[in-house]
C-alpha cells in the first residue's frame, strides 16, 4: 500500500479513504419500514406534508444550480430561483414526493453517495412523522414503533448519520466553511426555514394534549414558515434551527434522533459550502464531500457532548414569531 498511496492524486487519496470510511454505498435502495402506521401524518396533515415535497425541491434545485452554474449560482438562487419557490411551489407544492434525479440529474449523477444519504435520513425523518401522529400520546406502543424505525435507519451503515452530536467546527471550522451562507444568504435563510419547521413540527405533535389542539399547532407552525419567506426572507433564521432550541419535548424524549436530524441539517450546509466554494478545484469537490460524509456517520470524530450540544443549540435557531405576525407577502 504504502507504495501505491504517493502514485495517487492527493484528492482521489481522500476519496478512497471516505469510501472505505463509508463502507462503501450500495447500489440499491431501501423504502420505508412496512407497518401500519406508514403514511398516517400525509392522511392527518396533508399541508405540512406537501411542503417537504416541496422542500425536496428546493435542496435539489439548490444543488443543481451550485454544480451548473458555478460562476452565477448565487444570483441564480437569490433571484429568479428563490422567487419562484417562495411564490409558486411552496405555495402550492407537489402532493406527492418528487424525484430527485429529475429536478437535479447532473448533482445527482456527480455525488450519488450524497443523494443516498440525505433520502436515508429523510425517509427517517418522514417515519417519525407518521410514529408520532399515529401515536401522539406517551405510548409503549409508540417508543417500540420508533426504536424499530431508529434500528432499521442504522441498518445502513454505508448511509447512516452518527447519532452522537457533533461540533460547529465540523460546518464552521473547515477551509470553505460559510461559503455558501456568504454569497447567497437569503437562500441559506430559506434553507434553514425548512430545517426550523421539520424540527418544529415534532413538539407540535408531541405537545399537544388533543387532536383538535394538535392540529391546530401544526397549522400555526405551517404558517409560521410561510411567513418566514415573506419579504424576501426576512424573517427567516439568522442561525441554523437546531433540535434543543426549536424542539425540546423531542430532544429530551429523543435525543438520538434529534442529533441525527442536526447532524443531517448540518451536512446539508457543508455540501452547499464545498459545492459554492472556489477554493475547493472541482476535481476536488467530491472528495470534500464523501470526507465530510463520512466524518458525520462515523461517531468518534468532531463529537461534542450532550450538555454541550443542548446548550449551543438553545443559543441557536431561535425564532421571533412576534415579528412574523406582521410579516407581509412580497409575492404579488
Amino acid at each position: 500500500m504504502s507504495r501505491v498511496r504517493p502514485r495517487l492524486r492527493h484528492a482521489a487519496w481522500i476519496a478512497a479513504v471516505a469510501i472505505a470510511g463509508c463502507a462503501g454505498t450500495r447500489a440499491y435502495e431501501q423504502t420505508y419500514l412496512r407497518a401500519s402506521d406508514n403514511w398516517v401524518f400525509r392522511a392527518r396533515y396533508p399541508e405540512a406534508d406537501h411542503l417537504f415535497n416541496g422542500f425536496d425541491y428546493g435542496h435539489a434545485i439548490l444543488s443543481e444550480m451550485l454544480v451548473r452554474h458555478p460562476r452565477d449560482a448565487a444570483q441564480r438562487l437569490e433571484g429568479p430561483v428563490y422567487r419562484r419557490l417562495t411564490c409558486e411551489i411552496l405555495r402550492h407544492p407537489p402532493a406527492v414526493p418528487l424525484e430527485e434525479r429529475a429536478v437535479g440529474p447532473t448533482y445527482t449523477t456527480k455525488y450519488p453517495e450524497a443523494v443516498e444519504t440525505f433520502e436515508w435520513a429523510h425517509m427517517l425523518h418522514r417515519q417519525v412523522y407518521d410514529i408520532i401522529a399515529a401515536y401522539p400520546l406517551a405510548s409503549e406502543e409508540r417508543e417500540r414503533r420508533l426504536r424499530a424505525a431508529l434500528r432499521y435507519y442504522r441498518s445502513r451503515p454505508d448511509l447512516a448519520l452518527s447519532a452522537r452530536p457533533k461540533s460547529m467546527e465540523l460546518m464552521e471550522g473547515q477551509p470553505y466553511s460559510l461559503t455558501f451562507r456568504k454569497s447567497a444568504p437569503k437562500f441559506n435563510g430559506l434553507i434553514w426555514s425548512y430545517h426550523w419547521l421539520q424540527m418544529a413540527l415534532y413538539d407540535a405533535l408531541l405537545d399537544a394534549p388533543d387532536g383538535p389542539t394538535r392540529e391546530a399547532t401544526v397549522a400555526r407552525d405551517v404558517e409560521l414558515f410561510r411567513r418566514m419567506t415573506y419579504e424576501d426572507g426576512r424573517f427567516a433564521p439568522a442561525e441554523m434551527p437546531m433540535s434543543p432550541a426549536i424542539a425540546p419535548t423531542f430532544t429530551r424524549h429523543y435525543p438520538e434522533l434529534a442529533a441525527i436530524f442536526d447532524n443531517l441539517h448540518s451536512l446539508h450546509d457543508v455540501v452547499s459550502d464545498v459545492l459554492a466554494s472556489p477554493s475547493v478545484k472541482e476535481r476536488d469537490k467530491r472528495a470534500a464531500i464523501l470526507l465530510a460524509i463520512s466524518r458525520y456517520r462515523d461517531s468518534t470524530s468532531y463529537v461534542t457532548s450532550r450538555e454541550e450540544w443542548m446548550s449551543m443549540g438553545g443559543e441557536m435557531g431561535g425564532v421571533d414569531t412576534t415579528r412574523l405576525i406582521s410579516a407581509v407577502s412580497t409575492c404579488r
